[in-house]
């Protein structure tokens, strides 16, 4: 079994990006860390994270994650054929449902991308639901089969 990277754990680091204004990138996180007095390990461990815009601490947990998989076990984010799965298929159909509770249909993607914002979803969850083409939706399947056309 390969060795985790990280001598640090998601939550721990997320106690050092208290007060981070998201959407964030690695150097703002890093910024953040070193004012809350962030130790070596911490500093580390966000370093390593890839440079993309981080929406939330889901993200950043997620990238620790995908830079753990990157450093040993590449080969599990390998999808059918060989082709590779992107961080956002970290998402599951059932998780954007869990931000869509209380949804009146039929709606289109804007209240859909609404109620899912008044829910507390997170940027990866958001973003997936923005790639959505916008159409009439009658019901949670019907949001479930759009998402399977865009994870």
């Amino acid at each position: 079994m390969a060795e985790a990277r990280f001598k640090v754990n998601p939550a721990m680091v997320e106690k050092y990006l208290a007060g981070v204004d998201y959407p964030a990138n690695r150097q703002d996180l890093l910024d953040q860390a070193r004012a809350n007095n962030a130790d070596n390990d911490i500093m580390e461990t966000l370093a390593g994270l890839p440079e993309q815009t981080y929406h939330s601490p889901i993200d950043v947990s997620k990238a620790m994650a995908g830079s753990e998989i990157e450093s040993g076990q590449r080969s599990s984010r390998e999808g059918f054929e060989g082709r590779s799965v992107s961080r956002s298929t970290a998402v599951s159909a059932a998780e954007v449902q869990r931000y869509l509770r209380g949804m009146d249909y039929p709606a289109g993607i804007r209240e859909v991308i609404s109620l899912a914002q008044k829910n507390g979803a997170p940027g990866d969850v958001l973003d997936i639901l923005q790639r959505i083409r916008d159409r009439e939706f009658r019901s949670a399947t019907d949001v479930s089969k759009a998402l399977g056309e865009v994870m």
